[in-house]
């Protein structure tokens, strides 16, 4: 990213940080996605995120991180928006949910179904670098673990998968 962009930015210049954000809105959109797995929620966490970045970018010390920082509010927007859609069930929502379990448990890959299975923070990590492309490194900074942490946490994850997986 370009430093001296994000410096005016810090700075305050509102064009800076629009062509900023405007350069992560896809990544940001795919971030959101993967963990929302709604088009309308995850343009909201995106935008959501886009405010909450202009009103805090003054406190961002290291120009350097600027896209982690961004994609970390990103993630905390969509994990608020599941928080608040879990309090609100929608009556046709519930409607659907009665006719399309038995088909979903009929046509959901294997591999969504192990998903679902691990722990939210463990599935994050393997969407981060296997649906987004991360390195082990970024995905470190981004949920703020230790690499090592990151590494053991997806490694057995990924093995308790490919065991369940090869039993189906």
């Amino acid at each position: 990213m370009n430093e001296k962009l994000i410096n005016k930015a810090i700075k305050g210049n509102f064009n800076a940080y629009s062509i900023l954000v405007d350069n992560l809105k896809d990544e940001g959109y795919k971030l959101a996605y993967t963990i929302l797995r709604n088009e309308h929620d995850s343009i909201d966490a995106y935008l959501q995120a886009v405010e909450k970045g202009l009103k805090n970018i003054k406190n961002l010390k290291e120009p350097q991180y600027f896209k982690t920082w961004f994609l970390k509010i990103v993630i905390n927007e969509a994990k608020n928006i599941i928080t608040k859609n879990s309090k609100v069930i929608f009556f046709d929502e519930i409607e659907e949910r009665k006719e399309t379990r038995y088909e979903d448990k009929e046509s959901k890959l294997d591999l969504e179904i192990c998903l679902e299975k691990i722990e939210p923070q463990t599935r994050e990590m393997i969407k981060l670098k296997y649906y987004m492309g991360y390195k082990l490194e970024e995905i470190a900074t981004i949920l703020e673990l230790p690499v090592g942490t990151v590494k053991g946490k997806m490694y057995n994850a990924l093995k308790s998968m490919k065991k369940e997986l090869e039993v189906r």
